[in-house]
């Protein structure tokens, strides 16, 4: 990755430099309890969260777009129910980083979707290869502009000013870092990184 980014890839001759982020009793005595969370919050064996990250939901979207039936996916209310409730979900988890940058093309992905869900049965049963109208071709583009958005450089950058903001966080009782987590991992993957066989080097400044 560029130099100018606040993450690196810590590959060395082609072998990963694998940074261990388990949680362990080896802290300096004046480590603060927000960098443990943080540290925590990287290591993958905890387990994911139930909110699927934004990126896997639009991800979706532009799959039923593309391939999804229109009587048996998109004219059945229950699954476009369905798939507003796993987006409303993804948007509440997001960090207000990540949600300050991509602002412009949610809000143009959030209104081409609202768009297509209120439209008439007869365009929402539409077969795949057919699909011509507006409703649908705004809502592919808004969906592919968001995405472009997230797997940005700035777009990880900005996950992970939202995962060190929510470690130090002291009011927040449970896990909630864990979806922004989620988020930043698999924007990683999509930049061809692999953060179980990479090292990642982060500034917290």
């Amino acid at each position: 990755m560029r130099q100018a980014s606040r993450f690196e890839d810590g590959r060395r001759g082609g072998r990963g430099m694998m940074i261990d982020h388990n949680v362990s009793d080896h802290w300096p005595a004046d480590a603060p309890d927000w960098l443990k969370s943080l540290v925590s919050s990287l290591y993958r064996r905890h387990g994911g969260s139930t909110v699927l990250p934004l990126t896997v939901i639009v991800d979706e979207v532009l799959e039923w777009l593309e391939l999804a039936s229109g009587v048996d996916a998109w004219k059945n209310s229950a699954n476009r129910a369905s798939l507003r409730s796993d987006l409303e979900e993804s948007l509440r988890a997001l960090g207000p980083a990540v949600r300050t940058h991509i602002a412009t093309p949610l809000a143009d992905f959030q209104a081409a979707f609202a768009r297509l869900v209120s439209s008439p049965g007869a365009v929402l049963k539409q077969p795949p290869g057919t699909r011509t109208d507006a409703v649908w071709t705004d809502l592919a583009t808004a969906g592919k502009n968001l995405l472009a958005a997230l797997e940005s450089d700035e777009g990880a950058c900005v996950s992970w000013d939202d995962l060190v903001a929510t470690a130090r966080d002291r009011t927040l009782a449970g896990r909630e870092y864990r979806p922004i987590a989620d988020l930043l991992f698999d924007q990683l993957r999509r930049r061809g990184l692999n953060a179980e066989e990479t090292g990642v080097v982060w500034s917290t400044s």
